[in-house]
This record gives structure tokens, C-alpha cells and sequence, in this order.
């Protein structure tokens, strides 16, 4: 176990390096390179301009650059362009707030996709399996934004109430249970918002998965036997049908960063979402990269834990 794991992060370090270089390069070869910013203000002179790219590190060679940038990034001495202010407590400030969003979204998604699609499984071609495919597909296929704006107009137009931001202005005064419900009630529309594809997605997988795997041999068996049905399900079609998901659980962790981009911006929270928007608009090339460095990172951590999570979910398997 433990050689497969040195000898497994060791490959996804180069993976790593190699990620790196090529973000670095793509955002030099994109329009609006870093190597070509120039500051918003017109009066800005030649020799404050001077100045301001070697602040940034921008005069010189794009070698230099790279390992400047990677060494300010891990010392954390890297800097926005924008304000001014140290990248990773950016970051890190941002994380904080997307982490309920995101743990909220994914306990959703897998509570209620499992169910969904055994259930749709179980009963094929019934109407409940015709009905939850309509329906899955309508998910699928509806842009988040348009769902979104269905929503504020809703709650925000018809009942009155404010969805936007973390809480609302001046809750915090009047105590700490009505600002705890006015944060938790900024929680539901976003993160219900966030998990309505992944639901659609996930129980389509689970439904095909499933009927795989009731056809099979020792589940025939298992109720020849006269096992519950529930039993046969559960027991023994279920844990065999998970192998597949060990490798989309693995992706969860880059959704921290890149599934929250569009609710996040469209309900005005201050996320790590919201901040990749707001870099990428302003040109802010340190907050661009380092989110996908951090992106980058987060997806190997990921399948690493995939990889171990394969001897739980079924023990023929040794790595």
C-alpha cells in the first residue's frame, strides 16, 4: 500500500509540473498576455510603467517569470494585480466561503440520485421511470443560469425575499439565530440550484449501472434463494454496482473550484467561483493561474483517493 502510494504521487507530481507549464504558457499565448497588461489609468507614464512590470516580474524571460511566479506562489509572497494583496489568503478567504456551498451541493446530489436512479431501475419502463427520465433530461438540458433566473424571480419578485450575497443587511443585529437562519436560508437556492444537474446526471449513470447489474447471474441467485428484496438490491447489487462512481467521487474536489462559477456569480456570493470570474474580467493573471494550479492539484488529490477507494468498494481488487 504504501510503495503504490509514493510511487502513485510521484507520477502525479510530474503530471503536476507539467500542468503547470502549460497554463503558464497558454495564459502568455492568450490575448492580453501578462508580458503586454497595461495599468487602466491614461496618465500612467512610461517609467511607472517600468516599474510596474518589474514589480511584476514581467521584464523578464518567460523562463524567469515561470520559476518566480511558482517560488512567490509557494512562499506566498505572490501578489494580485488588481489590489495588490497576497494571493493565497485571497484564495484561501474565498474557499471558505464556496466549502458550505459545496458540501451542501454534493450531500444533495448524492442523497437524492441514489435513490432516483435505483428506484428508476428497479421499476423499468414504468411510469415513474418515464416520468424521472423526462425529467432528468429537462434538468440536463436547461442552462443553470435559466434556472437560476426562474428562481429570483420567484422568491425574489412574487415572495419578497432577498437571496443574494451571504446574509442579509443588518441581520446580524438581531441576534444570532435569526442570522443563522438568514445565512442558512442564502444557502438552500444556490446550492439546490448547483446540485440539480449533478442529480440528473448521477441518477442516469446509477439507473444504467443498476440494471447491469440485476441481470447478472448471482442476483438471479440471490433471490432464488428467497433473500428480500432489499437485501438483493442493497447487498448485493449495489456494492457491485459502485465501482464505476469510486472515479466521478474522485472529481469532487475540483468542483470546489469550477462547479460554482456560474451560481456563485448569478446569486453574488463571494466564493473561489466567483473569484476566478472577477480575475479572469480584470486581467488578474496571478488569481487565474493559481486557481488552476490549485484546480490542478485538487483533480490529482482526487483520483489518487479514487485509486484507494477501489480496494474498499471491492476487495478482489490489490494494488
Amino acid at each position: 500500500m504504501l510503495t503504490f502510494v509514493i510511487r502513485t504521487a510521484w507520477k502525479k507530481l510530474w503530471t503536476l509540473f507539467f500542468v503547470s507549464i502549460i497554463s503558464f504558457g497558454v495564459i502568455h499565448l492568450a490575448p492580453g498576455s501578462p508580458s503586454q497588461i497595461d495599468p487602466l489609468n491614461p496618465r500612467f507614464t512610461r517609467e511607472q510603467l517600468q516599474r510596474y512590470r518589474a514589480a511584476f516580474d514581467l521584464d523578464r524571460p518567460l523562463p524567469v517569470q515561470y520559476s518566480r511566479f511558482y517560488w512567490k506562489l509557494f512562499t506566498g509572497e505572490l501578489r494580485s494585480f488588481k489590489d495588490n494583496q497576497p494571493v493565497l489568503p485571497k484564495i484561501w478567504g474565498r474557499a471558505l466561503n464556496s466549502l458550505p456551498l459545496f458540501l451542501v451541493s454534493t450531500v444533495v446530489v448524492w442523497c437524492y440520485a441514489f435513490p432516483l436512479g435505483i428506484a428508476a431501475a428497479v421499476r423499468r419502463n414504468s411510469t415513474f421511470d418515464k416520468l424521472t427520465t423526462v425529467l432528468v433530461f429537462a434538468l440536463i438540458s436547461i442552462p443553470g443560469f435559466y434556472l437560476s433566473d426562474l428562481a429570483i424571480n420567484f422568491v425574489v419578485q412574487r415572495l419578497q425575499v432577498d437571496v443574494f450575497g451571504l446574509e442579509t443587511f443588518g441581520r446580524r443585529s438581531l441576534g444570532w439565530l435569526p442570522w443563522l437562519m438568514d445565512r442558512a436560508w442564502h444557502l438552500v437556492l444556490p446550492s439546490v440550484l448547483g446540485a440539480a444537474g449533478g442529480i440528473a446526471v448521477l441518477s442516469r449513470y446509477v439507473r444504467s449501472q443498476m440494471l447491469e447489474v440485476v441481470s447478472s447471474d448471482y442476483v438471479r441467485t440471490a433471490r432464488a434463494k428467497g433473500l428480500p428484496e432489499d437485501g438483493v438490491l442493497y447487498d448485493h447489487a449495489l456494492a457491485n454496482a459502485l465501482l464505476p462512481f469510486v472515479t466521478m467521487f474522485g472529481l469532487l474536489l475540483p468542483g470546489l473550484i469550477g462547479g460554482s462559477v456560474i451560481f456563485e456569480t448569478i446569486f453574488a456570493w463571494p466564493g473561489i467561483g466567483r473569484l476566478g470570474y472577477e480575475a479572469i474580467l480584470n486581467r488578474d493573471y496571478p488569481v487565474v493561474v493559481s486557481l488552476g494550479f490549485l484546480a490542478a492539484v485538487l483533480t490529482l488529490i482526487g483520483t489518487l483517493i479514487s485509486d484507494l477507494l477501489y480496494m474498499v468498494v471491492d476487495p478482489r481488487i490489490r494494488l
